[in-house]
This record gives structure tokens, C-alpha cells and sequence, in this order.
């Protein structure tokens, strides 16, 4: 099995009301599962979404990791709007920080922001979805998973699960987020690379939401039924989304055809033991928030850090479902 190691301009006073500031006892160094030294640290940190299934758990160990350090943490949430993040991002230099935590929605709009934060000498690190190779000069990590390589070993599953031919189709995440690029283009490339035949019917973008992967699902259905031999969803909420509109067509579900997810959701895990999955991809937020603040403390210290610095990936199927544990 493979194993691969919230707020406009005209509301920032608003938006500062959601800072904590929390301290505590700092500890020493080391991995990423280990505090940093953030003793009195001030660190803003611009999430994606305040109220998310993934986003929610890495936010919290974002906080409880800062709390850990003694960092104290001022936290904004986008609420999955780029206009939003960039006015945030903004406000969050005016703070003068000590660093600047950014969860990136479109991987050019927040360039200018950076540029700033550079030339105001406040280190920015990238959590979780990748910028454009032009904002890597400017920030000094991005931490998170290899979305790319998450597309090719979902497109790895799709080929075993289909014997390496048939049709399919992909519920993307939002248009131009680098994330779904990133997981899109990784299973396209890889099907290639691997001489599979295997037809994309049609891509469609769900903006990793449950309710409308459930509307785009309904047309798929509707438009090719039978014809679908899989589904590759980026994330495992929307293909719960397909789930549910191909029971509420009617449909045999026995006979659902293998849908191969990421991120490792504790839902996905009773999907594949039921059989209405085929395979997930974990991806922990948990590790995911902690590795993003350690490594923003280090940067604030002056130390040096990786350009890159992943966490690990697991692809999970019915073979080793009973022996991992879900990511959430």
C-alpha cells in the first residue's frame, strides 16, 4: 500500500475581535510535534474558514500549539473569500507582527500583500494550499501537504480500482485555488504518465462543499448515469456530496461506482468499510496547523527553515482501513 511520508475592509475592527491572545510556558525546540520558543511572540494568522471541516481542527492546533509556546495569536478567518484574505493581510502588517501566517485561497492575489510584509522585514509562512513560484521568494516556507503528488496517488487509486480504463468524473474544489489545481492536474498528469484509458467526462467545481457537490452531482448523474465507471472528488466532503445525490436518484447503492477522495475524514473511513468508497488519502490538520505554527516561531527567531516542509500523506482502501486512523 502506498504511504507518503472572516472579514471586509469596512469590518477589520470587527475582525480583530476574533484575536486570542493566549500564553504559556515555553518549551524547547524540535520537531514539529514539539512548541517552539514563541514566548511573547505576536503572530497573525489568516485562515480560510472559520467553521470548515478541516480547516476548523487545524485552526485549533494552531491555537493550542501557539498556546504551548507562549505565542500570542491574532486570528482572521476569510471565510473562503480572496478579497477578504487580501484586505486581511494588509491589516495584518499594519499590526507589525512578529509573523504572518497566511492560508493562501488564489496563488497570485495576495503577491502584492507579501511584498509589503517582505519589505516591512515580518516573515510570512504559507499553510497548507501553494502560491505561484513567484511568492515563494517572498515568504520564508510553505508548510502543508504536497497537493500535486496527492492528485497522482489518488490518480494511482483510480487505476487499480478501474483495472486502468473507463470514464470518469472529477468534482473539483474552487476555480483557481491552487489546491484544486494542484490535486486536479497531479490525477490528470498521472493518468497519462501512466498510459491508463481512462476518459474525464467532465470537471466540475464544488468550492469543497458538501451541499453544492451535491447539486453538481445531481447533473452528472443526470447527464451521463451509467456511463460513470468512477469519481475522483478533491476532498472527501464532496464526495460525500455524490453519495448523496446518487442515493437520492434512486440508484443502487451496492453499485456505486469507486469514488476515490482526500484528506482522511473519519466519514470516509465508514464509507470504504461499507463499500461506497473506494479510497481516501489522509492528510492531517491536526499536523497540518501545528507544523505552520512552529515553523512561523522559528522564522520570528531568526532561524532558518525549509522551503518546504510536508506532512505525511496515506492513501487508504478496504486493505489497510481497520489498521490507520482517520485524520479527523
Amino acid at each position: 500500500m502506498i504511504k507518503k511520508m472572516l472579514f471586509s475592509g469596512t469590518a477589520l475592527a470587527a475582525a480583530l475581535l476574533l484575536a486570542s491572545c493566549s500564553g504559556g510556558g515555553a518549551a524547547d525546540g524540535g520537531s514539529s510535534g514539539d512548541a517552539a520558543d514563541g514566548d511573547g511572540k505576536e503572530i497573525c494568522y489568516i485562515t480560510a474558514a472559520e467553521s470548515h471541516a478541516y480547516a476548523t481542527p487545524a485552526n485549533k492546533a494552531f491555537q493550542e500549539a501557539a498556546d504551548e509556546a507562549g505565542a500570542k495569536v491574532t486570528m482572521l478567518s476569510q471565510d473562503f473569500d480572496v478579497q477578504t484574505g487580501t484586505e486581511q493581510l494588509t491589516t495584518c502588517i499594519g499590526r507589525n507582527p512578529d509573523g504572518i501566517v497566511l492560508w493562501p485561497l488564489d496563488p497570485q492575489a495576495y503577491i502584492p500583500g507579501l511584498i509589503q510584509a517582505q519589505s516591512a522585514g515580518i516573515p510570512v509562512v504559507l499553510i497548507n494550499t501553494p502560491m505561484d513560484d513567484e511568492a515563494l521568494d517572498l515568504v520564508e516556507s510553505f508548510t502543508g501537504p504536497d497537493v500535486y503528488e496527492e492528485g497522482k496517488l489518488s490518480a494511482d487509486a483510480m487505476i487499480e480500482a478501474l483495472g486502468g480504463e473507463g470514464k470518469v468524473v472529477i468534482i473539483g474544489g474552487q476555480a483557481g485555488n491552487a489546491t484544486t489545481t494542484g490535486r486536479t492536474d497531479g490525477f490528470t498528469d498521472q493518468i497519462e504518465a501512466e498510459g491508463a484509458d481512462i476518459e474525464v467526462l467532465q470537471t466540475v467545481n464544488a468550492d469543497f462543499d458538501q451541499q453544492k457537490a451535491l447539486v453538481a452531482s445531481r447533473d452528472l448523474i443526470t447527464r451521463f448515469g451509467d456511463d460513470i465507471d468512477g469519481v475522483y472528488a478533491n476532498d472527501d466532503t464532496m464526495a460525500r456530496g455524490f453519495l448523496d445525490a446518487w442515493a437520492e436518484a434512486g440508484r443502487d447503492m451496492d453499485a456505486i461506482p469507486p469514488v476515490v477522495g482526500i484528506n482522511g475524514q473519519q466519514d470516509a473511513f465508514e464509507s470504504i468499510k461499507a463499500g461506497q468508497f473506494y479510497a481516501t488519502i489522509v492528510q492531517s490538520p491536526v499536523e497540518d496547523g501545528k507544523l505552520a505554527l512552529d515553523t512561523i516561531i522559528k522564522a520570528a527567531n531568526g532561524e532558518q527553515v525549509d522551503d518546504r516542509l510536508p506532512i505525511p500523506l496515506t492513501v487508504v482502501t478496504a486493505e489497510n482501513v481497520d489498521s490507520e486512523e482517520p485524520a479527523f
